[in-house]
């Protein structure tokens, strides 16, 4: 089942109903959506300290 894109994701909307669910990236296309996700996951890094290369 999808939920939604990356867009949506981007813009604010909720993809998970509970904390409890998985969330699945497919990122299959443009580098550009790379870019997009991994600044978004550096931006939220709330200080989970997230493995970054």
């Amino acid at each position: 089942m999808i939920a939604g894109t990356l867009g949506e994701v981007v813009i604010g909307k909720r993809g998970r109903s509970s904390p409890g669910a998985v969330t699945v990236f497919d990122s299959t296309g443009l580098a550009i959506q790379d870019l997009a996700i991994a600044a978004l996951i550096i931006e939220r890094d709330d200080g989970y300290d997230l493995p970054f290369p």
